[in-house]
């Protein structure tokens, strides 16, 4: 009986030493240790465990999934938006250039117009220190001049208010 008494006592003792263990696995660590697994609810226990591991991934999985189509379609919309700004600015750019373009014009016409104002304004004292023309001439081409310079000072205002 002793060599029986002393098998159980091993037996005993594996089997205890199987269900002490939290880390309960039927697949590692023997016959004797899965069957003190499975009696002693700690492999289900571990099942549940892993099971509820597993739910709770899916469920972070799923919320980062969310997040990431959200963050998407944000993506999407701002990348929309951006070329609909992107057209506008090269709009107003477009705008830009022509207003600056007009305006370099608009200085020429003024440079030019100064520069036939001040022919005429010479002319006009030329006239002045003319003495050889006969004076109704000179009256006539003084009057031509005065008409020059009313014209150009409107061509000037004209050009001014553009």
């Amino acid at each position: 009986m002793q060599g029986r008494t002393r098998w159980m006592l091993t037996a005993g003792c594996l089997v205890l030493s199987g269900c002490a263990t939290t880390d309960c696995d039927p697949a590692h660590g023997g016959f004797i240790r899965g069957i003190g697994c499975a009696t002693s609810g700690s492999y289900e226990q571990r099942q549940q465990q892993k099971q509820a591991d597993v739910t709770r991934v899916q469920q972070t999985q799923s919320g980062l999934k969310r997040e990431y189509d959200t963050l998407n379609r944000q993506g999407e919309q701002t990348g929309a938006e951006r070329q609909a700004l992107e057209q506008e600015l090269a709009q107003v750019q477009g705008q830009i250039d022509a207003l600056n373009a007009e305006l370099a014009q608009s200085n020429a016409d003024t440079a030019q117009l100064r520069q036939n104002l001040k022919n005429v304004q010479h002319q006009l004292d030329l006239l002045k220190v003319d003495r050889i023309s006969p004076k109704p001439q000179v009256d006539q081409r003084r009057a031509a001049l005065d008409k020059r310079i009313k014209e150009l000072e409107r061509e000037v205002d004209l050009v001014r208010k553009r």
